[in-house]
């Protein structure tokens, strides 16, 4: 037998046990949610869809954009589009530091 063939078992209390099923339940419904949810809107974003995208209404999508600058956006010939995976990298670098 190898190093790799080894495996360690364990009984853990059947309290713990059914605490870890149901987070890791919990977990993976939670993830199903937001990939369903991210994957239902287009790589570019109109500024409803970018609103919705962002759980916020579009008014404070234009309150943000007139105080932050550095939110990225696209216009082509006066039409303005948002990138869903620079919107995220946005919100990555604006998030709070606790």
């Amino acid at each position: 037998m190898t190093i790799m063939d080894a495996t360690i078992q364990m009984q853990l209390p059947s309290d713990l046990q059914r605490a870890i099923t149901r987070m890791t339940s919990q977990a993976i419904e939670q993830a199903l949610i937001e990939a369903k949810e991210k994957d239902g809107f287009p790589p570019y974003m109109t500024k409803t869809e970018t609103a919705k995208y962002l759980h916020i209404a579009p008014k404070t999508l234009l309150d943000l954009e007139s105080r932050y600058h550095d939110i990225p956006t696209i216009e082509i010939e006066g039409v303005t589009r948002y990138q869903r995976i620079a919107l995220d990298e946005w919100m990555q670098r604006h998030q709070l530091k606790r």
